[in-house]
């Protein structure tokens, strides 16, 4: 059968920005865009009116260890439940922001040292995605990468940030199963588990 996922050629200019608003800036930005596209009958749309919330771009890594087959995952608390009245402390991949000058591999490297104690090496690109591409910006680069967790873990993270991250390590397919029976909610993490678990060999 003939692919029939193949992307719709875009560019820019199929779509009209009549106006970009800020709404609010702190931790992210919160804009509002008013704009047209091109419907795939060849039509512009009518003007459309969209909020969009985004902090920056993002670099998560998995580390994994071959020798002991697992990985580590980082625990702490989010804000993303306060809304549906929930306290919501997350089990999740290493991730940091990527600041102007870094590469999303130097910062994954970073960021496993400050959030779980641990060195990566050979970083294999999984993806990039919008993790919720309806109303937030934020562009994801995921990764795995070898890593010795033989004596990873415990509380990690910058005071100045304010974090407060547990990092465990785990077996493989226990992180699987959590990924399966509801302990891990945060989407990305789910996803990278899953490529690990497919192409672990790869690392």
């Amino acid at each position: 059968m003939e692919s029939r996922l193949i992307p719709t050629p875009r560019t820019l200019d199929d779509v009209d920005i009549k106006s970009r608003e800020l709404l609010g800036q702190g931790w992210g930005k919160l804009e509002r865009f008013t704009f047209r596209h091109k419907r795939f009958d060849g039509t512009w749309s009518e003007p459309i009116q969209r909020d969009l919330y985004t902090i920056a771009e993002v670099s998560m890594v998995m580390p994994y260890d071959p020798v002991l087959d697992a990985v580590i995952l980082i625990e702490q608390f989010r804000t993303c439940g306060l809304y549906w009245g929930e306290a919501t402390w997350l089990f999740e991949a290493v991730a940091g922001i990527v600041d102007p000058g870094e590469t999303p591999p130097e910062v994954a490297a970073r960021e496993a040292m400050e959030e779980a104690g641990c060195a990566i090496a050979g970083p294999v690109h999984i993806a990039t995605v919008f993790s919720s591409p309806g109303g937030y910006g934020e562009r994801t680069y995921m990764y795995a990468a070898r890593a010795d967790l033989s004596k990873a873990g415990g509380l990690h993270g910058l005071a100045h940030e304010h974090e407060d991250i547990r990092a465990v390590a785990v077996p493989l397919d226990e992180a699987y199963a959590a990924a399966m029976d509801g302990r891990i909610r945060d989407a990305k993490t789910i996803l990278m588990i899953q490529w690990l678990t497919a192409h672990k060999s790869r690392l």
